[in-house]
Formats: C-alpha cells, sequence, structure tokens
C-alpha cells in the first residue's frame, strides 16, 4: 500500500518464518494461506489485519476483515457474541459486527437483531 492507504497484512512463510497453523484444523490453516502470490510456489500467511502506513513510516491497525473485529486491543469473535445472544428464548436470528467509534481505537461490538413473532424487547 502507499502512504495513507490501508492494506493487508500478510508475511512470506518460509524455513526462518514458518507458519505452524492452527492445531487440529487443517482446514482453518489453508484457508489462512495465500499460494503463488509473486511467484509459483510462494506462499504467504494472511494476518486479517488492515494495516496503514503514514508520511513516517510509522503503522497504524485500522480494522479486521473476516467475522472479527477488534476493540481497545481486543480481538471479538462475532460468532462467539452472535451464539451467547443467540441464547436469549425470544431472539430469532442475530448479527454482530463491528463498528467505528470517533475517537476510540478499533472497532464497538454492534449486534442487529430479529425477534420471535410476538416478543417485545
Amino acid at each position: 500500500s502507499r502512504e495513507g492507504e490501508t492494506g493487508l497484512l500478510v508475511m512470506k512463510i518460509t524455513k526462518n518464518t514458518p507458519f505452524h497453523g492452527y492445531a487440529g484444523d487443517a482446514q482453518k490453516t489453508e484457508k489462512k494461506i495465500l499460494r503463488d502470490v509473486l511467484a509459483k510456489g510462494d506462499a504467504y500467511f494472511n494476518s486479517g489485519d488492515l494495516l496503514m502506513m503514514d508520511s513516517e513510516n510509522f503503522i497504524y491497525f485500522q480494522d479486521r476483515v473476516g467475522d472479527t473485529f477488534r476493540w481497545k486491543g481486543e480481538n471479538v469473535a462475532t460468532t462467539e457474541v452472535e451464539a451467547t445472544l443467540g441464547l436469549v428464548s425470544f431472539i430469532q436470528e442475530v448479527n454482530v459486527y463491528g463498528v467505528a467509534v470517533p475517537g476510540c481505537e478499533g472497532r464497538c461490538g454492534m449486534a442487529a437483531v430479529r425477534l420471535k413473532d410476538g416478543a417485545t424487547f
């Protein structure tokens, strides 16, 4: 990315910088590997982090891609929050996502909730 642009952080996987993957989850591991990026046979780890570099080469975290967001330095799994809210008896459907809050680092969690017919909140 150019100065001021947001870009995805990827790291080349080599003997000196290996990616060992997720224990017991080959499918999840494979989803994080980008292959044949700059040359046939190369491999890069997709961090899922979106970063921005300023004019002084300082790098700033901007956002996460996928089913997580970052709030005050912590990764939040939207699927975990959705599963917990889904336990509430009057909730039919829920979708959790991160929203930017001016002056705050990362994104704050927000939930779109659909109640069961006849339920009130």
